[in-house]
């Protein structure tokens, strides 16, 4: 289970900054189930709403909401565009910041 668990993560991690998150919701819609398909949309708004929760209370809420919406991008096409987007600018300025970083040094 594990190796095909990393497997899917290298291949996500493969694709290319921007571009991520409308193949995975691809390859997701080449083989729907609906079983799938309701586990991910209230599983993901389920999760998406704990890290809501964790934003006031102790714990990793930024990282679980991304968690939560990228499981609703796997189904929902215009949250895969929205993720895609948001990984394009995040790269572009964790690129930056490192740029930044290394003049320093």
């Amino acid at each position: 289970m594990f190796d095909w668990l990393r497997a899917h993560l290298r291949a996500f991690l493969a694709s290319r900054s921007g571009t991520r998150f409308r193949r995975q919701h691809r390859r997701r819609q080449a083989h729907p189930h609906p079983a799938r398909t309701i586990f991910a949309v209230v599983g993901g708004v389920l999760v998406f709403l704990t890290g809501i929760l964790m934003l006031v209370t102790p714990g990793p809420g930024l990282l679980v909401m991304a968690i939560g919406a990228a499981l609703i991008a796997g189904e929902s096409l215009l949250i895969a565009r929205w993720l895609d987007r948001f990984d394009f600018h995040a790269s572009a300025c964790w690129a930056r910041w490192r740029a930044r970083r290394a003049q320093r040094e």
